[in-house]
């Protein structure tokens, strides 16, 4: 599509670049009337000559007296240059909108996240598969569906309820989240097997890696409120890299048990690589050994299930190469705004019990906060 034509800049009749403040003007003209129509009244401009030099685009530079003044005489308005927060705002505005209406900037390097054939079943599916592996896949399966499916289609339909603004108010209609996906995890028989204890600090180490995986499995459209809660909160550029999740794990969604198996084994994680302050905040499991070869229990069923929907093994090995960096993806997402959201203390101590447990406090406050995640593992 050929260029708009804007004529000649009003000012020294160079090539227009558009409508700039009220005119049709060149780029140099546009950044200089911005640069020095504020500065009226704490500046002086003073011409050299008698007050009337010939501004062209060769001699625009020898008088910034003259050219200011010309630029107030073709008509551009001081009132339309915007300040730096009134700027920030539009361009908040403007990709808020472009986020609302889909248009999108295409995620880049996504190549590496095209999904083999695992649409169809092989033939060789028993041969990976024991009688007794597909039974846990179909517990699995009905365990989400009776505890974050049924959230899906009732309590999750429209969320959040308004548009947030404020970082607590958004973080605690998220516990409701939290509490499903626990109900989830007290299904697994292993994760029940732990003491309190190590249980609870595996919710904490991991919550939040699951959240990002759980919540387009369970929002896989965002909505209207949804996208301007994560602007107004997390800002544009973290909107995108939200979006660019969402649309990477868009080629996992066909498959009805893939990422059910991936949340158990993500809290069955040894660690989590958080930090704040470059301070390590993992918590570390009296049991590790146990949670350890519970993990591999669900990584070796991964495997095998892998193994019994592609085609052939290398197909199994790149798609599973690819399922670890979006997970990758998804945990790098986590920190960047785990670490944001840990800046913002007078908010932290806003939130419900369960989610201020989520943020390291001291220990009598920590143990405090336990307290509701604790019934909630227990009921």
């Amino acid at each position: 599509m050929p260029n708009k034509h804007y004529g000649r800049c009003l000012v020294c009749d160079d090539v227009a670049i558009g409508i700039n403040f009220g005119v049709s003007t060149c780029m140099p003209c546009k950044a200089f009337f911005r640069r020095n129509a504020l500065k009226l009244g704490t500046q002086e401009f003073i011409c050299e000559s008698d007050g009337d030099c010939v501004i062209t685009y060769k001699y625009r530079r020898s008088c910034n007296c003259c050219r200011l003044a010309k630029c107030f005489r073709v008509g551009m308005k001081k009132s339309f240059i915007l300040t730096d927060e009134q700027r920030e705002a539009r361009n908040k505005l403007v990709a808020v909108n472009r986020l609302k209406r889909g248009r999108l900037p295409k995620p880049e390097n996504l190549a590496w996240m095209q999904s083999p054939s695992l649409l169809r079943m092989s033939s060789s599916s028993l041969q990976y598969l024991s009688s007794s592996d597909q039974v846990v896949l179909t517990n699995i399966f009905h365990a989400y569906e009776n505890t974050c499916g049924v959230a899906k289609n009732t309590i999750f339909q429209n969320f959040p309820a308004i548009e947030h603004t404020y970082m607590h108010e958004f973080i605690n209609e998220m516990s409701s989240e939290i509490e499903i996906t626990i109900e989830y995890l007290k299904l697994i028989p292993e994760f029940n097997k732990f003491i309190i204890d190590d249980r609870i600090r595996l919710i904490k180490n991991h919550m939040g890696t699951i959240l990002h995986i759980n919540e387009p499995l369970m929002l896989p459209t965002p909505s209207i409120n949804l996208i301007g809660a994560w602007t107004n909160l997390f800002g544009v550029d973290i909107t995108k890299c939200i979006f660019k999740r969402n649309k990477i794990i868009e080629q996992y969604l066909f498959d009805p048990i893939l990422l059910k198996i991936v949340l158990i084994i993500l809290i069955f994680s040894s660690s989590n690589s958080r930090n704040i302050n470059y301070i390590d905040i993992d918590l570390i499991c009296d049991d590790s050994l146990s949670i350890f070869l519970a993990q591999n229990i669900y990584v070796e069923l991964l495997w095998k299930y892998l193994l019994s929907r592609s085609s052939n093994e290398r197909d199994a090995v790149k798609f599973f190469n690819r399922l670890i960096m979006f997970i990758l993806y998804a945990q790098n997402l986590h920190l960047e705004m785990d670490d944001y959201v840990d800046s913002l203390k007078d908010e932290i101590q806003q939130m419900e019990p369960m989610m201020q447990s989520m943020w390291p406090k001291t220990n009598d406050d920590e143990d405090n906060n336990d307290v509701t995640i604790i019934q909630d593992i227990s009921l």
